[in-house]
């Protein structure tokens, strides 16, 4: 019974001096203890996976405190990926916590010294560091606001002064400006040009469609005396009926532009326009024209 007791002691006495050792190997940087891979169980190795996983989910959705404590857990459960170490960083750089990021970068070359990613990590170690110093420094230098000159409350002394002769203002003399009149020529003259050219083209028309009846009958009526055909006839007549109208439009319509530029260019500038005149164009089978109303 006594070295049972003994036994016991002894057990415990070592478990003091152990837990703490192992405590602050682990606790000392805030990761588990490394250890090889052959130590870690097939299940140990899934349910690591599993647990970085929804690590990651968190990660992308912004949830930078739960991603960092799935990552953590899962180097809890799996202590031989130390690869999981800059992820860590990632995340707490993401967070804004850069201090914490440097800590787990370095942490990893510590554990993996021989790392093919060793120059990257000591760049992004470098790059925080300059980070951190430079809000260290942009925190502390606190621009001195300078003080404003305090204006004197003294009263004014009292001096007798002599008023001064107040200067009258002279009246200026304002130059009433006569209204000045805009010239410019009229619009009545581009108007009868318009119509001038559309009676034109009227004629044009005209003319066109009546030579196109002509060269029918004509066809089927080679002698114009002694034609038979009723309807050629009617054809012929109309289509001699349309080319004198034709003429006749377009003729009116030259004179018209030719009237309207003239009236232009012989209207004087600045001249006001009384003359309420409305052009019309006038066309009809025999005759095509313009028709001028309003008043002078």
């Amino acid at each position: 019974m006594r070295k049972v007791r003994h036994l016991f002691f002894a057990a415990f006495a070592v478990s003091v001096v152990a837990v703490p050792a192992l405590a602050q190997q682990a606790g000392s940087s805030g990761y588990p203890a490394p250890c090889p891979a052959s130590q870690v169980s097939k299940s140990d190795v899934d349910r690591a996976h599993t647990v970085f996983l929804s690590g990651k989910g968190f990660l992308d959705e912004s949830n930078y405190d739960k991603a960092i404590s799935y990552f953590k857990d899962a180097y809890s459960i799996d202590c031989s990926v130390h690869a999981i170490l800059p992820i860590i960083a990632t995340a707490y750089e993401r967070k804004g916590d850069k201090q914490s990021a440097v800590g787990a970068l370095q942490e990893y070359l510590k554990r993996v010294p021989n790392a093919p990613d060793h120059e990257v990590i000591e760049r992004r170690i470098k790059n925080l560091q300059d980070q951190i110093a430079q809000e260290k420094a942009t925190a502390a230098a606190v621009p001195t606001a300078s003080t404003p000159p305090v204006a004197s409350t003294a009263a004014p002394t009292a001096t007798a002064t002599t008023p001064a002769p107040t200067a009258t203002a002279e009246p200026t003399s304002t130059a009433t400006a006569a209204p000045t009149t805009e010239g410019g020529h009229s619009v009545a003259p581009w108007i009868v040009v318009g119509v001038g050219g559309a009676a034109v083209v009227a004629g044009v028309v005209l003319f066109a469609v009546g030579a196109g009846d002509v060269s029918t009958a004509e066809q089927k009526c080679p002698d114009h005396h002694n034609c038979n055909d009723v309807n050629a006839q009617n054809t012929g007549n109309t289509g001699r009926t349309l080319e004198t109208a034709g003429v006749v439009a377009g003729a009116v319509g030259v004179a018209a532009v030719a009237g309207g530029l003239l009236w232009h260019f012989l209207e004087t500038p600045g001249a006001p326009s009384t003359t309420g005149a409305t052009v019309t164009p006038v066309v009809a089978p025999g005759y095509a024209g313009v028709g001028l109303g309003g008043r002078f």
